[in-house]
């Protein structure tokens, strides 16, 4: 049964692809928001890494 840190992980899985899907759709003509997508990418790689963590034992 996965603990709380594997569905922490999977959260920020989750909010990072919608930052990114968000960043991406609301893109202007100079691109996407850096800030938005660089907090998507950082969500979403902590997130692989916390269920990476737990799922590893």
């Amino acid at each position: 049964m996965p603990g709380t840190l594997y569905y922490v992980g999977r959260g920020l899985q989750l909010l990072g692809m919608a930052a990114l899907l968000e960043a991406i759709l609301v893109a202007g003509p100079l691109g996407p928001s850096p800030r938005i997508f660089g907090f998507g990418i950082a969500a979403f790689l902590v997130g692989v890494w916390l269920v990476k963590r737990t799922t590893s034992t």
